[in-house]
């Protein structure tokens, strides 16, 4: 009996099945690409006013967590609104000009993490306005929302970062107030913060720890210092 037919069939059923896994192989890096594609932010205008801009997302591979973090955003954007509307009513009631004023920065955006600040300046008549700072941090992969006390989740960890700011405050003591203590320090849960590569970056309420001329000042804490 001749062999060869039988081999070459063999090599060639051999060679169809080492395509098919070679092809499979290569597809699944794809699938799982197009799977985990980077959550986009979009911005939106909220009931046609050109002042008020607020954030959207998608992309976040989890609809439900998708629809609450949009949800969050849309209760801000509504707040936002009213508080517009009462800054302006009060202007023209009491005869002075007004403006109101919503922005965001998207700060930290990962497959794992997303970050965004919200700031709302608000003109009453005086000198000059204000402006206010929220952030809003997401944990994709435990599919929650994070605030500072769920970083800082220990006594520990707060006194070391606090530390930590205190020092950096009097090395920049042409930002600061020159007479900041400890106290000053406010790490709360609804503390203004946002995610960054090395840690965590604190975001002061203007006055809180310097003149207004610094705006709303930010330092950067590294994951070293409170883990």
């Amino acid at each position: 009996m001749n062999s060869k037919p039988f081999f070459k069939a063999a090599a060639i059923m051999l060679s169809g099945l080492l395509m098919l896994i070679l092809y499979s192989g290569a597809a699944i890096p794809s699938a799982q690409a197009a799977n985990g594609t980077k959550p986009v932010v979009t911005s939106h205008t909220y009931k046609n006013v050109k002042e008020l801009k607020y954030p959207q997302v998608k992309n976040v591979g989890s609809r439900s967590l998708q629809n609450k973090i949009n949800k969050d955003f849309k209760n801000y954007i509504d707040q936002s609104y009213k508080d517009y509307l009462k800054n302006k009513k009060d202007g023209q009631q009491h005869g002075y000009q007004t403006a109101y004023q919503t922005s965001f920065d998207v700060k930290y955006l990962t497959g794992e993490k997303i970050s965004i600040l919200t700031k709302n300046y608000v003109y009453s008549g005086g000198a000059h306005g204000n402006t206010a700072v929220r952030s809003f941090n997401y944990d994709l992969k435990s599919k929650k929302r994070v605030y500072l006390t769920d970083v800082l989740n220990k006594k520990s960890k707060i006194d070391k970062t606090r530390t930590y700011i205190y020092k950096y405050i009097q090395k920049h003591q042409d930002t600061f107030f020159p007479d900041v203590k400890k106290k000053d320090i406010v790490l709360l849960q609804n503390t203004a913060f946002h995610f960054t590569k090395d840690g965590i970056a604190i975001v002061f309420q203007q006055y809180d720890v310097a003149p207004y001329v610094a705006g709303t000042p930010v330092v950067a804490v590294p994951k070293t210092v409170y883990q």
